[in-house]
């Protein structure tokens, strides 16, 4: 009798720990963005929303039509965004989210953005950043207020791979927005590789850990 209890306690005990595994086992908490050709990939959260290919590349003909990041810099191998919203407006996607939007792309550059390719021109790919192109952007009639520089990094990894990451805010429509901009070349300077976090700042605040693992992830390994 006591051998019995003794298997039918080791048999429950087996039972619980199995299921305490698969419990532990769901849904993953974060999904995969990857262009293999190019080894760059980084994470987002599980819930956020692959944003549709006509609307990225809505952003790159419009959006960033006049910008060194859009067609005018290189061609697009590779593109993908994502919205912590099921269906985020266009015209939120770069600027001025109520919740986190991502946006990624990898580019073959074109010779004349290939030769002035500064940190500094990286720096200002979407947005005056440095003040020398604020001030110019002023000076063009640009009505830009709010800008505070929060962290300013240069990067150097494996492989060549080097560039900046920018973490600054903007206002937009009266409010503060936060942006956390990755922008990385290959070794020879052919490919660009462009990672953008945004959203409205209390939003940036209350997604903090979730937008810092996605911009931790982003890793180029060049090709």
């Amino acid at each position: 009798m006591k051998r019995q209890l003794r298997r039918t306690a080791a048999a429950i005990a087996t039972a619980g720990a199995a299921l305490a595994l698969l419990a532990g086992c769901g849904a993953p908490a974060y999904q995969y963005a990857a262009d293999n050709a190019d080894h760059a990939y980084f994470k987002v959260p599980a819930s956020w929303q692959q944003v549709s290919p006509d609307k990225v590349s809505a952003i790159q003909t419009s959006l960033l039509t006049n910008s060194a990041a859009g067609p005018e810099g290189g061609s697009f191998i590779w593109s993908r965004a994502y919205s912590g919203t099921t269906k985020p407006a266009l015209s939120t996607l770069l600027v001025g989210a109520t919740t986190p939007a991502v946006y990624a792309s990898v580019q073959s550059l074109k010779d004349a953005l290939r030769a002035a390719l500064s940190f500094d021109e990286m720096r200002d790919l979407l947005f005056p950043v440095t003040s020398q192109a604020r001030q110019a952007a002023q000076a063009a009639g640009d009505n830009i207020t709010g800008f505070t520089q929060i962290s300013s990094t240069v990067i150097s990894a494996p492989g060549g791979i080097h560039g900046i990451n920018e973490l600054f805010e903007f206002d937009v429509g009266g409010l503060p927005d936060a942006f956390d901009q990755t922008v990385l070349t290959n070794s020879d300077q052919t490919k660009l590789y462009l990672l953008l976090v945004q959203c409205y700042q209390d939003c940036f605040a209350s997604h903090a850990a979730q937008i810092k693992a996605v911009v931790d992830s982003f890793t180029v390994r060049g090709s």
